[in-house]
Formats: structure tokens, C-alpha cells, sequence
């Protein structure tokens, strides 16, 4: 029975030695939101409170906080993420595509699938623009990114956040971590700021309308008063009269709208977050070999079928002694 043990300890001896073992680099990123507003679409308590990070009870600052952690998780936001072009090594790439080079998931998941591993994508694309193969393809990758990468909180007092990744290659882990804090930044920036934004198209399109009718009134105004300058005959003094009276009225408007615009443009500004780096990314990141675990797993299975076979033997001792 030891011999089994032994045999089973030197297979899985054999295994780990001639198994490639690949790093882990793990990137952390410490940041901070901030951020704030008067009104009811941006203040600094509701900002902070939609992460979990207010002054709020407990419970609730907990429950919000897991939803920020899910939402810098969902495959929306790392779909975005994965399809930004960057610069690594001075040569510009689709992040996507530079993971499925350097991340293992080519000599892993896609081992015995040539098509999975010959794929690239030749352009970023939306999600409504993926066919069939770019689901696949992106679906796997989330799946192994989501055990690769963690959102937490340090300490339920602060309102400090980690953004933390583990890969199997550095520059991809540093360049990973850097780039979806910019896409979560610039997605939530989008829905915080939605409604004003609407607005402030809406308020950038009166005023520019404005501005071509008062300019078009003015070269009117001018035009006549070049034409009829020696007019004294009443019924043309009320015609510049009345492009008088319409310039003017559109003058006021316009300098209304534009104050309106600039307003609406700065409430934009303060409800956007602002999201503070306080620890970025280092390097040299932090490599971790993993333990591989053949030899532990062939003395088990040694120590395994030992039993098994004991139990088996002394069962049939006992049934032959009993006949």
C-alpha cells in the first residue's frame, strides 16, 4: 500500500516539474470619487451615496457600495473596456485583442479550437455590431476576466476604492486596470449627467437658432438703412422701425440664451464625478508563482485506492471466514 502512495506522490512529482508554471502579475489601483452640485441631479450626497460612500446608515452604505462593485464588474462596462484602442510598448492595439495574445486564454480555453485562436478583431466594435463568433469570443473572455479582476472597498469607513487584476502579463494587467477606471469614469459620467446634458443640447440648439435669426435681422436692418438713407416717407421709417424693434428683441433673447447655456454648462461640469487616483498603478508589479499541487494530488490519490483497496480486502476476508 505504501507503494501506491509513493507511485503516486513521483507521477505527480514528474507532473509539476515538467508543467509550465506562468506568473501572475496583479495590478492594484486606489482612487476616490468625488464630485458635487446644488441641485437635484448632482449633489455631492447623492453622488457619493449611489457608491455606497456617504454618510448614510450602514446598512445602506453597504448595499449601495456591493452595487457599485457589481455594476465596475458587469460585461457591459468591461465589453467597453476591451474595445479601447491603447498604446503599449509605443504601438497602438485594441486592448481585446492584445489580451487574447498575451492573457493564456489562446493556450488554455482555446487549446483545441483553431478558430478561437486565429481570431482578432479588426476593428472596435459596438455591441449591436457583434456577429455570432464576437459573442463567443467576448463571452469567454469575460468569464475568465471575472476571475482575474475585483472591486473592493479597503475599509467600510472610507471612501476609498481598489480596482484590482490579475493576469499573466504585465504590461496587460497594468494597461487593464488603467483603462477600465476610464471607462467606468466615462460611462457613469454619461448616465449621472444624462438629463442635463439633454438639456444643455437642447438649450445649445435655441441658442444657435437664435443666433442665425438675429443675424439674419441685422444684415436686413443694415441692407435697408443702406438702401434708404435719404427716406423720409413715413411708411419706411416704420419699416426700420420694425427691424429695429425685431433686432433688438432678438439681441435680448440671445444674450438670455447664451447665459442660460453657460449656466446649464456649468451644472454639467459640477454633476460630472470625479474620480481621484490616490495610489496608482507601480511597477514592477507584484509576480506570484502559483504552487502547483501534482504531488499533494498523487499521494492523495495514492492514499486514496490504498484505502479502497484495504476496505476490499478485509471484506472479502470477512465473507470467506463467514463461509
Amino acid at each position: 500500500m505504501l507503494g501506491l502512495i509513493l507511485t503516486g506522490g513521483i507521477i505527480g512529482f514528474l507532473i509539476d516539474i515538467t508543467k509550465e508554471r506562468k506568473p501572475i502579475y496583479t495590478a492594484t489601483m486606489t482612487f476616490n470619487l468625488g464630485g458635487g452640485s446644488s441641485n437635484s441631479f448632482g449633489d455631492l450626497g447623492s453622488l457619493a451615496g449611489a457608491f455606497g460612500l456617504g454618510q448614510a446608515a450602514p446598512e445602506a452604505n453597504i448595499f449601495v457600495g456591493d452595487n457599485f462593485m457589481i455594476y465596475a464588474k458587469s460585461r457591459p462596462v468591461v465589453e467597453k473596456t476591451l474595445m479601447k484602442t491603447v498604446n503599449i510598448n509605443g504601438k497602438d492595439t485594441l486592448l481585446v485583442n492584445y489580451y487574447i495574445q498575451h492573457s493564456g486564454i489562446r493556450d488554455e480555453e482555446w487549446e483545441e479550437n483553431d478558430t478561437l485562436q486565429a481570431y482578432s478583431f479588426p476593428r472596435a466594435k459596438k455591441p449591436e455590431e457583434y456577429n455570432k463568433l464576437d459573442h463567443v469570443v467576448l463571452s469567454q473572455i469575460y468569464t475568465r476576466i471575472q476571475g482575474e479582476m475585483g472591486v473592493t472597498q479597503p475599509e467600510r469607513k472610507s471612501s476609498f476604492m481598489q480596482l484590482r487584476a490579475g493576469m499573466e502579463n504585465e504590461d496587460l494587467t497594468k494597461t487593464f486596470v488603467e483603462t477600465h477606471l476610464e471607462t467606468i469614469e466615462e460611462d457613469y459620467r454619461q448616465k449621472q449627467t444624462k438629463k442635463t446634458r439633454e438639456m444643455y443640447d437642447l438649450l445649445k440648439k435655441r441658442t444657435d437658432s437664435l443666433g442665425r435669426a438675429l443675424g439674419m435681422t441685422e444684415t436686413r436692418l443694415a441692407r435697408y438703412q443702406d438702401q434708404n438713407q435719404q427716406v423720409v416717407v413715413a411708411e419706411g421709417r416704420i419699416q426700420e422701425t420694425k427691424l429695429t424693434r425685431n433686432s433688438t428683441f432678438l439681441t435680448s433673447v440671445y444674450f438670455q440664451a447664451l447665459q442660460n447655456e453657460e449656466n446649464m454648462r456649468l451644472s454639467l461640469i459640477r454633476e460630472s464625478p470625479l474620480f481621484t487616483i490616490i495610489e496608482p498603478v507601480a511597477l514592477p508589479l507584484y509576480k506570484e508563482v502559483k504552487a502547483t499541487i501534482g504531488m499533494q494530488a498523487g499521494i492523495a490519490l495514492g492514499l486514496f485506492l490504498s484505502i479502497i483497496i484495504i476496505f476490499l480486502r478485509e471484506t472479502y476476508r470477512s465473507i470467506m471466514q463467514e463461509g
